[in-house]
């Protein structure tokens, strides 16, 4: 729940900074050409940057093997994973490129 609030905040700041961005982008996922599901990307700015959100005690692993499989599916080639869970922001923003 907090992390739809924190994507929600990114948002606004985004508007108000005017930079162009989609909130909760569908992706299709597909094996053999056969549609396996749509994936929902938490923000994609100016098609360039997945930023995903979380807000957990720690990153760990599995949250980079996940934007990392965001990236590759998307054919987007660099993300931010964001953890609003810690003292200072900066420190819960990792990069993440392809």
């Amino acid at each position: 729940m907090l992390e739809k609030i924190y994507a929600r905040a990114v948002c606004i700041e985004l508007d108000h900074a005017g930079v162009q961005h989609q909130r909760e982008r569908e992706i299709p996922v597909t094996y053999r050409g056969e549609l396996l599901c749509q994936q929902r990307l938490d923000i994609v700015v100016a098609d360039q940057i997945i930023l995903e959100i979380k807000s957990v005690e720690h990153l760990n692993p599995v949250h980079r093997a996940q934007l990392t499989s965001y990236l590759r599916i998307s054919k987007i080639r660099l993300g931010l994973l964001l953890n609003f869970n810690v003292a200072i922001l900066q420190d819960g923003i990792k990069r993440v490129a392809l």
